[in-house]
């Protein structure tokens, strides 16, 4: 899915993996708690294309390995994301250290040429 980078976009992001993930939490292939990581973790990674990235965002959501997802987030910015100490009084900065904290695996692919990226996560299923 193509999402604007306008920072209404991680709302849409949320409600569209609810929605893609429902079927395979009806059936018992995904629990609902790997959702809420899902959820959670997509905010904080769409937020991060938004601000810093350019151009479009988009949002993938699949499932490897059975029960786990793996959420991707692509834009045509070419910064990293990155994961550093944060001062305590600090209002921003510490999403992608949620990431790599809750996630199974993340990482970030480049884009063939000169910008564009996509930062991924999954997490492991039940």
């Amino acid at each position: 899915m193509v999402l604007p980078p306008n920072p209404r976009s991680v709302g849409i992001a949320r409600w569209l993996i609810t929605e893609w993930c429902a079927p395979w939490v009806a059936s018992q292939e995904v629990d609902e708690d790997t959702v809420e990581a899902a959820l959670l973790l997509a905010s904080e990674v769409v937020t991060n294309a938004v601000v810093h990235g350019e151009g479009m965002v988009q949002l993938a959501v699949r499932r490897v390995n059975g029960a786990s997802l793996r959420v991707e987030v692509s834009d045509d910015g070419g910064g990293m994301p990155l994961i550093g100490a944060q001062r305590a009084e600090a209002e921003s900065g510490r999403g992608m250290a949620m990431v790599e904290m809750l996630s199974s695996r993340w990482g970030t692919d480049l884009a063939v040429g000169p910008l564009g990226k996509t930062v991924w996560f999954e997490l492991a299923g039940a």
